[in-house]
């Protein structure tokens, strides 16, 4: 199970993990995409408005099932909580949070073990063997909780972000958290092994510190002359960061997304039938396969314990 965790809003989260999710599902596995943020951003990208009102009105969501299990001591059957979803082409099983899934949050942090317990309610109704792949879209780090809750289920982490000061400041201080929550969970040092950090919306202008600070990282050519003072501090001040984040175990994909790249427009039912490696944008595609491969290399590992 992998986690798409962000310490900014805007930084492209969802769409990465629902490109992941659709790469996935193309590639013949099994995916399961659970939406854990409260907005329910992934839910209304893939749902129309009266899709997703039919299955709130049903209750077919994860707060209307954690609230049955966890408050009502009822027993919750898969079928209630997992709904089928088309990304593109593409058919993905999905969790919708539900309208109420604030409001089951705070239930669940008034026990010391909010994270168990979320853990064995989801056990109780989602058949988490079925699948090849979990994926959990988080809500962003405003609200630490969703995040927390999410490590108890989870094998990997992906931490999308732009490269801005702002954005690796930001994911420096959640990643000084994430050490302090995952010595708490029975995981965590397993997980404190499988950070993955994502350049999205990357400047396509090689002229712009933020492009040529982001090829040079990750090639490990980090050495860079700019033509005024200003634009060499920019360049260090974001080299200095993501050094740090390095430093603390955080591993950075080789690939990363360009601000360019319209990976929300996934290939249309409608279209004729592309070639699975050409079924998204060239440097979607990059960060969907390599995203992939570390996934599949994290369930080889499984397999062999």
């Amino acid at each position: 199970m992998a986690s798409f965790v962000s310490a900014s809003g805007g930084v492209g989260k969802t769409k990465l993990s629902l490109t992941l999710a659709y790469h996935l599902s193309r590639s013949n596995r099994k995916v399961l995409f659970i939406d854990l943020d409260p907005t329910a951003g992934a839910s209304l990208v893939v749902f129309s408005e009266e899709e997703y009102d039919n299955h709130v009105k049903a209750r077919n969501t994860l707060s209307d099932a954690l609230e049955q299990y966890l408050i009502q001591r009822a027993i919750v059957e898969p079928s209630s909580v997992i709904v089928q979803a088309k990304v593109g082409d593409a058919f993905v099983d999905f969790v919708l949070p539900g309208e109420k899934l604030i409001r089951v949050v705070d239930e669940l942090w008034r026990s010391s073990s909010a994270g168990l317990r979320f853990k064995k309610a989801l056990e109780s109704f989602i058949p988490f063997a079925r699948y090849d792949y979990i994926l959990i879209d988080n809500a962003p780090f405003f609200d630490p909780r969703y995040t927390a809750l999410s490590l108890h289920i989870s094998d990997c982490i992906f931490i999308p972000l732009r490269p801005s000061l702002i954005d690796l400041k930001r994911t420096l201080r959640m990643v000084f958290w994430l050490e302090d929550e995952l010595e708490t969970i029975e995981n965590g040092e397993k997980l404190r092994e499988n950070l993955y950090a994502v350049f999205n919306h990357v400047p396509t202008n090689r002229e712009q510190v933020e492009s040529r600070f982001v090829e040079n990282f990750l090639e490990g050519k980090e050495e860079e002359k700019f033509s005024t003072p200003d634009r060499t501090r920019q360049y260090i001040i974001l080299l200095t960061y993501a050094r740090q984040l390095k430093s603390k175990g955080v591993k950075f994909l080789s690939s990363y997304v360009e601000v360019s790249s319209d990976i929300e427009r996934f290939p249309s039912p409608r279209a004729p039938s592309k070639k699975k490696e050409e079924s998204l944008p060239a440097k979607a595609n990059g960060y969907a396969k390599e995203a992939s491969q570390i996934l599949e290399r994290l369930l080889r590992n499984q397999h062999i314990i």
